[in-house]
């Protein structure tokens, strides 16, 4: 399936279930895209001012969710991410300095393992800055994590970005 399809898919399947579950749809159907599994994928809520990211998907143990104010936290990729406005990969990850939220507050202790490769998109509707979705590969390492992620699929997590953006996922 190629990304216009994909896209596509989306719009039917998404907004066709009940909104409790629409994010762990959303999660299903980018883990099988992107070829991850779903806590692999990580989703982030911007409030109304975008000036913080409240973390909602993989669910976790931290309740209500956890807040990463985005104009004075520099060392996370969710607020890279939300201020510049455009998507981007790392693939050294694991060796960067970031907060270990999705290694550490999943609720399955077999999917705490370090993240080693990430891309992540802003969803914007217009100029809002609406979510934030990120795609990662975990392992022990960076090789048994699996390839690099490639400018061709941060390319198409812009274009799912994009489509996803105007939807109320609320």
């Amino acid at each position: 399936m190629n990304i216009e399809q994909f896209c596509q898919h989306l719009k039917t399947v998404v907004p066709a279930v009940d909104t409790e579950r629409r994010l762990e749809i959303l999660a299903n159907e980018l883990a099988a895209f992107f070829g991850v599994e779903s806590h692999e994928i990580g989703l982030f809520k911007l409030d109304e001012r975008a000036s913080f990211a409240t973390f909602v998907w993989p669910e976790s143990n931290m309740g209500g969710g956890f807040k990463i104010p985005i104009k004075s936290f520099g060392a996370s990729f969710v607020s890279s991410t939300a201020k510049k406005g455009v998507g981007q990969i790392n693939n050294t990850f694991a060796s960067t300095s970031h907060l270990k939220m999705l290694e550490h507050t999943l609720s399955e202790r077999e999917q705490r393992i370090p993240l080693q490769k990430i891309m992540s998109a802003p969803c914007l509707d217009g100029e809002k800055l609406r979510w934030i979705i990120q795609v990662s590969r975990k392992g022990k390492t960076l090789e048994e994590a699996g390839p690099d992620f490639t400018e061709q699929q941060l390319s198409d997590l812009e274009t799912v970005a994009e489509t996803i953006a105007p939807w109320a996922l609320d």
